[in-house]
C-alpha cells in the first residue's frame, strides 16, 4: 500500500509520541489505582469474542431468568473497580469523575441540545429516550464521514463536543492508563483530511438524553462498535437506580451520577435497572468500520487476529 515518505514519517513519529504518552500514563495508573477493587470472573475476553455475533441475538433463558442471582457491585467513590477475566485480561473498569465542573458542564450541555425525534438504526430498540450520534464513522461507505445527526444539529452539536473537551481528554487519559494498547490503536492512524476524532481517543459519542424520559435501555449489544476496544459510559443527572446489568458477566454495576464505565459494549449484552429521576449519559465509542477503513488505507492488522490466524 503505497504512501509518500513524508506520510510514513508522520505516522512513525506519531506512534513514537503515543508510546511516550503511554509510559507517562502508566506511571499515573500506578498512582491512581493503588486502592482499587478487583473482581476476577470465570470468563475471558477471548471467550466473549468467540460468542460475538454482528446481529442482535436473544439472550439464553438461563441467563435472562437468573438476574436475581447476579452479583451486585455497589459504588465506592474512592476506589476504582477493575473486572478481569480468569486469564488476567481486563474486561471492564469503573471510576468516578473527580471534577464536579466536568460533570456540571456535561449535564448543562445535554440540556441545551435541540429536541428532535430519534433516527432509527436498523430497527434496534434500546429505549424511549432521545439520542444523538455525534461522531465520525463509515457504515456502508468506503471513506469515513460526519454522522447525519451532527450534520443536522450543526453548531449546537459542535458546541456540545467543544464544551466537553476536558471530559474527552480525561476519559482518553484513563483509557491510556488502563488499556495502553487500545489507546494507541485508537489513535494510531489519521482520518481523512478535514476530519478529526471528536472525543480525543474515540471517533465520537452518542448522547442519551434523559431530560423528559430517564435513560433506561433495553437489553442489547452495540454490535457495530470496536470488538477489540472499549467504549466508555459517563452518567449525568439527578437520579437513583439505573445500575448497569451486564448479562454475560452476571454482574449488576451501580453507576451513580458522574460514573465512568469502560467495557466492550459490542461483546456484552447490557441494560439498565429502573431509574427514578432524571438520568442522561454519553458513550464515547469508535465503530469497527473505522478499523476496516484503516486496514484499506494503511494496511492495519489487528495483532490478536494475526496471532490467531498464525496458529491455524
Amino acid at each position: 500500500m503505497a504512501h509518500s515518505k513524508r506520510k510514513r514519517n508522520l505516522i512513525r513519529n506519531h506512534i513514537q509520541t503515543l508510546n511516550r504518552q503511554s509510559i507517562r500514563l502508566a506511571a499515573l495508573a500506578a498512582k491512581h489505582n493503588k486502592n482499587a477493587q478487583i473482581i476476577t470472573l470465570p470468563i475471558t475476553l477471548g471467550e466473549l469474542r468467540k460468542q460475538f455475533s454482528p446481529r442482535q441475538v436473544p439472550l439464553p433463558n438461563e441467563i435472562s431468568d437468573s438476574i436475581a442471582d447476579f452479583q451486585r457491585i455497589t459504588i465506592d467513590k474512592d476506589r476504582p473497580l477493575f473486572v478481569y477475566g480468569k486469564d488476567g485480561g481486563l474486561i471492564a473498569y469503573r471510576t468516578m469523575l473527580k471534577s464536579t465542573k466536568m460533570l456540571a458542564t456535561l449535564t448543562d450541555s445535554i440540556h441545551e441540545l435541540p429536541d428532535k425525534t430519534n433516527h432509527k438504526f436498523r430497527g434496534i430498540y434500546r429505549g424511549e429516550h432521545s439520542t444523538r450520534h455525534y461522531c465520525i464513522w463509515c457504515p456502508y461507505a468506503h471513506i469515513p464521514f460526519v454522522s447525519k445527526e451532527l450534520q443536522e444539529d450543526g453548531e449546537a452539536g459542535l458546541q456540545f463536543l467543544k464544551k466537553n473537551l476536558d471530559l474527552w481528554n480525561c476519559l482518553s487519559a484513563l483509557l491510556g492508563e488502563i488499556a495502553p494498547n487500545v489507546y494507541k490503536t485508537f489513535l494510531r492512524y489519521p482520518l481523512p483530511k478535514d476530519l478529526k476524532r471528536f472525543c480525543t481517543a474515540w471517533a465520537g459519542c452518542v448522547v442519551n438524553i434523559g431530560t423528559s424520559d430517564p435513560v433506561q435501555t433495553e437489553p442489547h449489544r452495540d454490535v457495530k462498535e470496536s470488538k477489540f476496544g472499549y467504549s466508555c459510559i459517563v452518567t449525568a443527572g439527578d437520579y437513583t437506580g439505573g445500575a448497569l446489568i451486564c448479562y454475560e458477566l452476571k454482574l449488576i454495576i451501580e453507576l451513580p451520577p458522574g460514573s465512568c464505565f469502560f467495557f466492550p459494549d459490542a461483546l456484552i449484552t447490557h441494560s439498565n435497572e429502573e431509574v427514578t429521576g432524571e438520568r442522561s449519559s454519553v458513550v464515547a465509542f469508535t465503530q469497527e468500520n473505522m478499523f476496516d477503513y484503516w486496514k484499506r488505507k494503511y494496511g492495519y492488522v489487528n495483532n490478536k487476529t494475526q496471532k490467531k490466524d498464525s496458529k491455524k
